[in-house]
């Protein structure tokens, strides 16, 4: 960046505003930029004891308000100033004042940026110490830490929460943060003959072992019954599968321990149990796993989904063994059965914020 001959109005223009808007920030929005406030310091605040002692008056250049998270003070100097500790000093109290009640303290002179938490002292290492290329770059660099959805990430209230604790370390409720299960193997039975179908649903089954599926979110918390729900969310490759889950239901099943916590040790694992059960209407569209394309569906079908996890807390991952079973009959055909059974292992991520 050119700042030769700049002062700190041009920093404030050229670097400060566009940055500011970059992460993502606007003047009367929920993610609110609130310019020159002026701060009254009254003696006892600043350790000034006597009676007569007048209040000192201060302007923090630039706090910014994430509404219901928290704020950061961000402090402007002109290029030819050095970020001393007299500077860090004066982006600190302006942090901490009552007024602000700010997480960090940011102060910038165009060249350099450095950012403090308000509770460090003005001659402590700072927790970023960057050196200005671009106001772009700079944002980039920035994002993880000051964006309006890394201050709610990172500091928003603490959550009060008197409920009793799924485990050790954790609260009465836990999001998952991600985590995959993987397929290790699948068996198929029928209650009659199948000839090629039955060849056709071997080569399904052998394509599937060794896949993996990842999860995306979900949480686990307690219902009103004292039982432990797990609600998991995942990643489903095609989107008529996904699709067609979630008009049967199967996206939002619930994972269901009778357990009284979950456990930590790997030897009482605690298990989580699901079901779930659904028609399957002749004439309907579903993705054929056998042939790996949509097929119209050629009869009824009633299939039932029965599945159990367990497994146990180590650090902040649910880790185990999982079994499932699905049934197939078929109302038209009297006596036909196909039981497919499958299993595998899994690594959930908690979130134990």
């Amino acid at each position: 960046m050119n700042l030769e001959n700049a002062n700190e109005t041009d920093i404030r223009e050229e670097v400060a505003a566009p940055l500011l808007t970059a992460l993502g920030y606007e003047r009367g929005t929920l993610n609110d930029i609130l310019r020159e406030r002026s701060l009254r310091y009254e003696r006892t605040f600043l350790g000034r004891k006597k009676d007569n002692d007048p209040p000192l008056r201060g302007r923090a250049d630039y706090i910014l308000n994430v509404t219901g998270a928290a704020r950061w003070a961000f402090e402007i100097k002109a290029p030819d100033q050095e970020l001393t500790i007299d500077a860090i000093e004066q982006a600190i109290t302006y942090a901490r004042h009552p007024e602000v009640s700010a997480t960090y303290a940011a102060l910038t002179n165009g060249r350099q940026f450095l950012l403090f938490f308000a509770t460090q002292r003005s001659d402590d290492l700072p927790i970023v110490n960057l050196n200005i290329q671009s106001v772009n770059q700079l944002a980039d660099e920035l994002s993880g830490i000051l964006s309006p959805a890394a201050i709610r990430r990172d500091c928003s209230p603490p959550v009060v929460d008197l409920a009793r604790p799924l485990a050790k370390g954790l609260r009465s409720s836990v999001n998952l943060a991600g985590g995959v299960l993987t397929y290790e193997f699948f068996e198929w039975e029928s209650s009659v003959p199948l000839g090629p179908q039955g060849e056709a649903i071997q080569k399904a089954l052998d394509r599937l072992v060794g896949n993996r599926e990842n999860i995306t979110e979900g949480r686990i918390y307690r219902d009103e019954f004292s039982r432990i729900i797990a609600q998991i969310q995942w990643a489903v490759g095609r989107e008529e599968i996904f699709q067609f889950m979630q008009e049967k239901g199967f996206v939002d099943l619930d994972y269901v321990s009778l357990s009284s916590d979950i456990s930590t040790d790997h030897n009482n694992p605690t298990i989580f149990d699901v079901f779930g059960n659904i028609e399957l209407n002749q004439g309907e569209q579903i993705f054929d796993t056998l042939s790996w394309t949509t097929q119209t569906l050629g009869l009824n079908a009633d299939m039932t989904l029965r599945g159990q996890g367990s497994g146990h807390i180590e650090g902040y991952n649910f880790i185990g063994n999982f079994q499932i079973e699905y049934g197939f009959s078929f109302p038209d055909v009297p006596g036909l059965q196909v039981n497919i059974y499958g299993g595998g292992a899994f690594s959930i991520i908690l979130d134990h914020r």
